[in-house]
């Protein structure tokens, strides 16, 4: 028993860790990359832009950041990882939560000749 218990706060902890990962990758989603737009200083273009205009879905808006290049790219794909990695952390750890509740509940069935246990190994 004691074993599934932290078996479960580290599927917390996990599960923790991978929300903050899916927090900061739509933040860097939603704020856009940090480039130079011409001007030789570092800024985020895209930080104050209307509701309605988004530039993850018009590509014409790219051309704003010069330096680096692909850097707007780069941002969009490496967070939209990010993202969806993070979403399937936080399923897994959130599944061992349940997993290590159930196995603090009802305990496991290995070792012990109970009716309805089944000890297929």
């Amino acid at each position: 028993m004691y074993i599934m218990m932290v078996s479960m706060a580290m599927s917390v902890v996990g599960a923790a860790g991978a929300l903050y990962c899916v927090v900061v990758s739509a933040l860097g989603l939603r704020d856009g990359p940090l480039c130079d737009t011409g001007t030789g200083d570092f800024v985020y273009p895209f930080l104050n832009q209307s509701q309605g205009e988004s530039y993850l879905s018009n590509q014409t808006l790219w051309t704003a950041c010069v330096r680096p290049a692909n850097v707007v790219l780069w941002n969009i794909t490496l967070f939209s990882i990010l993202l969806a990695l993070g979403c399937v952390e936080a399923l897994l750890c959130l599944v061992q939560v349940i997993n290590g509740l159930l196995g603090c509940l009802c305990g496991t069935c290995i070792g012990k000749r109970q009716v309805g246990c089944r000890n297929n190994l």
